[in-house]
């Protein structure tokens, strides 16, 4: 995991761009101390609403839509979008590998670059 403790969300979406290699959409105050993270890949922005109430200071996720700005700024929970691919490509990956360690079943992953 590449989070460290006690991080400004600046720092979480800086490091978060470099890792997936693509620059995050984050919705929050840039020197908000993240302490407390939620974190839903792909298509999970309809969890925000319950990372807010579990007291997160801030939501990864793969997608946004309109909703998730307006929650963020009235909840203060800070909302960041990383975008589906990037966000599911590394835990498909380690599925993978753990079916060929286990069962010896060949898996390929085919890693097609998506935007969105």
């Amino acid at each position: 995991m590449f989070f460290r403790k006690k991080q400004t969300l600046g720092e979480l979406c800086q490091t978060i761009a470099k890792k997936l290699n693509r620059t995050p959409l984050c919705i929050g105050e840039p020197n908000k101390i993240i302490q407390k993270l939620a974190i839903c890949t792909g298509g999970g922005q309809g969890f925000f609403q319950a990372a807010c109430n579990a007291g997160a200071d801030a939501f990864i996720t793969g997608e946004a839509s309109e909703a998730q700005f307006h929650l963020a700024r009235e909840s203060q929970t800070a909302f960041i979008s990383a975008g589906h691919h990037a966000t599911e490509r590394y835990g498909i990956q380690a599925l993978a590998q753990k079916i060929q360690q286990q069962w010896g079943v060949e898996c390929v992953f085919f890693d097609e670059d998506n935007p969105i």
